[in-house]
């Protein structure tokens, strides 16, 4: 009977102990976590998102070390002008999500992966302390006044630009002081804090910046006339790391990563 009683006794510890192996294989595998997050991704992402990628870059391999991002930055033009030449990426983040319709009917894209982030806020950037008395919208359309803007066809800013211009019906008086159409947003601001433009239509964000340096001053617009647009990030079915390039997906949308969104002057989506 204690012969019995032994025999069992060593069958279950047999037992626990080939669960306990089996569980930290799986775990070790991946299996149960979600997938490891090692080795190097890549992530193509909007010009005006530079600094706040850069922060959640340096976050994330802290967090995972042994992992490296790298980030190509460019507007939303190139960002799908290199997935569909170099079909390389493992994630997106342009501009605007409007940006992201024309890769998902590509189809370069995980489209249950595609997540809303943050708002993208136009404001009007004047020079510092204001010298054109500049108050609206409907003030860009004053004779003689030099304007910037964002390229219409490659950047969020441009295209939201003309969405609000449109809305407010100032479109073509607007155009008219129109003297450079910016590649990107940090562009855009480069030509006013040198003088070469006295007003553009720019991002917030950026503009909280360079308004904290002292170089220009910020004009907000109505929400009832603007354009906001959205941030948001999707993984590629191009990508080799898929374990890293979810885990990073996960922390750039975290609590954890909406915070350093928002110290850079994002908004998060309701």
């Amino acid at each position: 009977m204690e012969c019995d009683n032994i025999s069992t006794r060593n069958i279950v510890i047999i037992a626990i102990i080939a669960i306990v192996i089996i569980v930290a294989g799986l775990y070790a595998s991946g299996m149960l976590t979600g997938g490891t997050a090692e080795g190097n991704i890549t992530v193509v992402a909007g010009a005006g998102t530079m600094s706040t990628m850069n922060d959640l870059k340096a976050e994330f391999e802290k967090k995972y070390p042994g992992t490296t991002v790298n980030i190509q930055y460019g507007n939303s033009a190139e960002i799908f002008s290199i997935l569909e030449s170099q079909k390389s990426a493992d994630l997106v983040v342009p501009g605007d999500l409007a940006f992201m319709d024309n890769a998902k009917n590509k189809g370069y894209l995980v489209n249950d992966t595609i997540t809303p982030l943050v708002y993208h806020i136009p404001v009007i950037g004047v020079q510092k302390g204001n010298p054109k008395n500049i108050t609206n919208i409907s003030d860009l359309g004053q004779a003689g006044l030099k304007v910037g803007l964002g390229d219409v066809n490659g950047t969020a800013v441009g295209k939201q630009a003309v969405k609000l211009l449109n809305k407010t019906g100032n479109l073509e008086a607007v155009r008219a002081n129109v003297v450079v159409y910016a590649p990107t947003v940090n562009q855009l601001l480069t030509y006013l804090t040198s003088g070469q433009v006295d007003a553009a239509i720019v991002m917030n964000d950026s503009a909280q910046k360079a308004a904290q340096e002292g170089k220009i001053d910020i004009i907000a617009i109505p929400e009832d006339q603007n354009e906001i647009g959205t941030i948001g990030v999707a993984l590629t079915v191009f990508s080799e790391n898929e374990n890293t390039a979810q885990k990073f997906l996960e922390f750039i949308s975290s609590p954890e990563g909406m915070a350093i969104w928002e110290k850079h002057g994002f908004p998060p989506v309701k």
